[in-house]
């Protein structure tokens, strides 16, 4: 059997409550283990603390869809990247990252050079491990994926296990996208029974989920956005993929953020469907290059709130206490492109 690393029970050790048995899972992965006495800082460790230190200013961002967000209460055993923000469970829907990506299977997205700058805790994002999280599970961001990143996730979650290649436990591989992209996985899973770690690794990964109260999302019908290639092919679908971005960041982590990070009283911004909202509500279009700190400024200067949106048009919601305010015409100084739309 091929070595993985790191062995199980290093990953078993990580669990917010470590099994009992984690010694016996060392003799799954074979091998003995090498005398590191005497021995100088590996490059490759080396190369792990500069990457760590390359992604350290992303340690504060907002919570945004793309970004990989470590768990916060217990960050050793791993992270997420989010995809879609739920409004109606008030959850974010993502995978699960970790560090090992020697035990990528056929779903199993590999974080390349291409991604950084980022943490390398993330180093593996098992597109087969969709789980919904709330705000408060999340803890600094780790790193940021392009567009194209997170589509070629989605798409893994969606046809990885179409891959027809044999069970090669450790083997990374390359496997080709829709359009001239590409992504780097493993191989499908094997099915004879003790011959492959990597099924015992996400029965541990299943079993630290659980143990955390994370909820494993329905893999069979992601929540998935529009596709990129559409989002390229309209101006107005450009508007959506541009702005996803920022909605995200207002409803998930500036509405939630602690006072002391939002700058205001966060109580009296809400989002929709509490069914005690009064006042003016408008629909707008916000600018394609319109940046999140551009919306949220904007938005705490004529204090309103988003409400609802991105609907099919990309236009959001958004709600003033005012029941006399107007919203200023688009131009120098706010982010909105169309009002009532």
């Amino acid at each position: 059997m091929t070595a993985l690393t790191p062995t199980l029970a290093i990953v078993a050790a990580r669990l917010p409550s470590p099994p009992s048995s984690a010694e016996l899972l060392e003799a799954e992965v074979g091998g003995a283990t090498p005398d590191w006495r005497g021995i100088v800082v590996p490059e490759h460790v080396l190369e792990r603390f500069a990457r760590r230190s390359d992604a350290a200013p992303l340690a504060a961002r907002p919570i945004a869809g793309g970004q990989i967000h470590v768990l916060a209460r217990c960050p050793g055993f791993g992270a997420v990247l989010l995809d879609a923000w739920d409004s109606t469970r008030q959850r974010w829907r993502g995978w699960l990252v970790t560090p090992d990506t020697a035990y990528a299977d056929a779903c199993g997205l590999v974080v390349e050079e291409r991604d950084a700058p980022v943490d390398p805790r993330a180093g593996l994002v098992l597109c087969d491990l969709p789980v919904i999280v709330a705000v408060t599970d999340l803890g600094v961001c780790l790193g940021v994926f392009s567009p194209d990143r997170l589509q070629a996730a989605r798409w893994l979650e969606l046809h990885g296990r179409a891959n027809g290649a044999a069970a090669a436990p450790g083997v990374i591989a390359r496997v080709a996208l829709p359009g001239d992209g590409y992504a780097l996985t493993g191989t499908p899973l094997s099915t004879e029974l003790g011959k492959d770690g990597r099924v015992a690794y996400r029965q541990l990964l299943r079993q630290g989920l659980q143990q955390l109260q994370i909820a494993v999302a329905d893999a069979a019908a992601p929540q998935v956005a529009a596709p990129i290639t559409a989002a390229n092919s309209n101006r107005w679908l450009k508007v959506v993929t541009a702005v996803a971005a920022s909605v995200m960041v207002v409803q998930s982590a500036w509405l939630f953020l602690p006072k002391e990070q939002a700058g205001v009283d966060n109580a009296q911004f809400r989002s929709g469907g509490s069914g005690v909202e009064t006042g003016v509500r408008t629909r707008v279009l916000f600018r394609a290059e319109a940046t999140e700190a551009e919306i949220r400024t904007w938005l705490q200067r004529e204090q309103l709130e988003i409400v609802a949106g991105p609907d099919t048009l990309g236009a959001f919601t958004v709600l003033s206490r005012d029941r006399q305010k107007v919203l200023p015409p688009p131009g120098p100084g706010n982010p909105l492109a169309v009002i009532n739309p």
